[in-house]
């Protein structure tokens, strides 16, 4: 079993110099969507799922075109929830951010103020990706000794374009690492990078396993351009 996971390219979080809840790509965004696109080509894979949202549905357009395949959308994938910021200047959204971060680090378990728990969004992640590998790719799934070891009936490859918090939660589940609420701070990626999970043989059962985290060598041409940046708010 494979796992491919590709966060969403760069979103156009103020247009105007007004924040948007739902934003969609910058055109340094559809160039990197279209760079994982031409990346992925000619890869098979045997399901394609995407979070609802706007930015990562017009991700994975391109990426479903040079595949050839349709893309399920699934509510689970949605990164964690946060209060409307719509119509906020730039100097309110960091100023939220900014108080947001400077919270103790019991506060963080709560998600951003007025926004979704963290531990109801890990909740949400995790309980998706089970239902999905155990339900929809006939995976079993049992413990022993404490640890989780799956039964892997037929080997398939899956891609999933969401969110850097959504990735970093999967990413820490299916590898059997406590949460934190800083999830997306450990599994920090960039922009239409792609990491990938495959199962190994421990003990009669598989484990999820790295095989590569955050690759970006399909987005290096455009690394030297002025709009190339790391995204200022926490989550997105």
């Amino acid at each position: 079993m494979e796992i491919v996971l590709i966060r969403h390219a760069q979103p156009d979080w103020e247009p105007g110099g007004r924040a948007v809840d739902d934003p969609s790509l910058t055109p340094l965004g559809r160039e990197q969507a279209k760079r994982a696109a031409e990346y992925l080509s000619g890869t098979r894979f045997d399901a394609f799922y995407t979070s609802p949202l706007l930015r990562v549905r017009e991700t994975a357009a391109p990426i479903a075109e040079a595949l050839g395949m349709q893309p399920e959308v699934h509510s689970w994938l949605h990164e964690l929830k946060l209060p409307s910021m719509e119509g906020f200047t730039s100097q309110q959204v960091q100023a939220f951010f900014r108080e947001a971060n400077a919270r103790h680090i019991d506060k963080w378990w709560d998600g951003m103020p007025g926004g979704e728990s963290f531990r109801h969004f890990y909740e949400r992640v995790s309980a998706g990706i089970e239902g999905l590998l155990q339900g929809d790719h006939a995976l079993g799934m049992h413990e022993v000794s404490g640890h989780r070891l799956w039964q892997v009936p037929e080997s398939k490859r899956i891609l999933i374009v969401a969110h850097e918090g959504t990735n970093a939660v999967l990413v820490s589940h299916l590898l059997g690492i406590d949460p934190v609420p800083f999830a997306w701070v450990r599994f920090s990626t960039a922009w239409a990078g792609i990491s990938v999970l495959h199962t190994l043989d421990v003990a009669g059962g598989r484990v999820f396993s790295v095989e590569s985290f955050n690759r970006t060598g399909h987005l290096e041409p455009l690394q030297n351009r002025s709009d190339w940046k790391r995204d200022g708010r926490v989550q997105s």
